[in-house]
């Protein structure tokens, strides 16, 4: 009897992990029939062929394929093998695995991903998201993504800047695109383009509204080590004093909130009625609770004190309630999602990624302000 004609797998395996061969297989092979490499109709290698190629045992192998036909993506057939089903719904065109730093509360990082995923399986590709975690000494652990890049990966999205990432990403040679701060024009390589993040429109902006209402007097309020909206402002001949909330980043919304409040009231109190013109926060939850504490205070917005804030308008931030609009750099995580998922499709269909895309914040003028 001549002997079927079979596709070899599209997918390595980790054997060092040996805990979990059948578990890596079966996900190898569900993935490959999803993102339309095993079509409808298709034979799979039958499990001898497929132990040898993967270099596991007859058993490991079995215990896979049984796998994917108790989910009822193949229907065994007596001499013929292994039969991809056709699936209830529409086959996968493509795989996009986007990868993310771990750690943190991660709200605008977590809304961008989420408006990716959905515009990537509404237009038929199969979205898979993995974490990048750091250990206690701060290195990477690569474990889990290089496990997932073994299989076949279409296009791999980088959301964040970790340099570190992008160089593993770069030494995989497979295709991937940034979400990036990076102002630099040249790409690592194997990145097939850039949907860059800047703040400079919204902070200039803000510096003109300032110059235009005269203020003199400002205080930026930040827990980071660097806010962008300082340069503007001195930039627009303005001085800025800084005040540093001394919180580590990942600590949760609610408890930064929390230290805010008692931080600005405990200065409210050593002020004694000199305050600045204007405060901004270049956080939203660090606004929330000094807004609390100056309301607690009996500190007037805007007669006593002129108040603006980032502002995560989705993607989890604190979403103020106010009395009055207020003065504030929106940030739009849901729209700047999109125009990644916009500029990624492209790539998927034409093979060109979009050049020149930046995302940000825009200043909304309130009453606050």
């Amino acid at each position: 009897m001549q002997k079927r004609e079979f596709k070899k797998p599209n997918f390595s395996i980790d054997r060092a992990r040996r805990g979990d061969l059948a578990k890596q297989i079966a996900f190898g092979l569900r993935t490959a029939i999803e993102t339309g490499y095993y079509r409808p109709g298709d034979i799979l290698p039958p499990v001898r062929d497929l132990a040898e190629i993967l270099g596991v045992s007859m058993g490991i192998a079995v215990q896979a394929v049984n796998k994917i036909r108790e989910a009822g993506l193949i229907s065994p057939r007596p001499a013929v093998g292994s039969v991809v089903c056709a699936p209830d719904r529409p086959l996968w065109k493509g795989q996009v695995l986007i990868v993310s730093p771990s750690g943190g509360t991660q709200h605008y990082i977590n809304s961008v991903c989420a408006a990716l995923c959905d515009a990537l399986v509404a237009n038929g590709y199969l979205a898979l998201t993995v974490s990048v975690p750091q250990t206690a000494e701060g290195e990477y652990d690569f474990a889990l993504l290089d496990l997932m890049t073994r299989q076949h990966v279409d296009l791999i999205v980088q959301l964040h800047d970790q340099p570190e990432i992008a160089k593993w990403l770069s030494a995989r040679k497979i295709p991937f695109a940034r979400l990036t701060a990076d102002a630099s024009k040249r790409l690592p390589a194997g990145c097939v383009g850039v949907v860059r993040r800047s703040n400079e429109a919204a902070d200039m902006a803000f510096a003109a509204h300032c110059r235009e209402a005269g203020i003199k007097n400002i205080v930026v309020a930040t827990a980071w080590k660097s806010c962008s909206v300082m340069s503007s402002l001195r930039k627009a001949g303005i001085e800025a004093k800084r005040w540093h909330f001394n919180i580590p980043r990942g600590t949760a919304g609610a408890k930064v909130a929390q230290r805010a409040f008692d931080a600005v009231s405990e200065r409210l109190a050593k002020l004694k009625g000199s305050l600045p013109e204007l405060v901004y926060f270049d956080d939203d939850f660090l606004a929330s609770g000094a807004l609390a504490a100056m309301l607690h205070a009996g500190v007037r917005i805007p007669e006593d004190i002129r108040f603006a804030t980032l502002f995560n308008c989705s993607g989890g931030g604190s979403g103020i309630a106010f009395a009055v609009p207020i003065t504030r750099m929106e940030v739009d995580s849901h729209a700047d999602g999109c125009t990644m998922a916009d500029a990624v499709l492209s790539y998927l269909k034409t093979g060109d990624f979009p050049l020149n895309l930046v995302v940000g914040p825009k200043h909304v003028r309130g009453e606050t302000f």
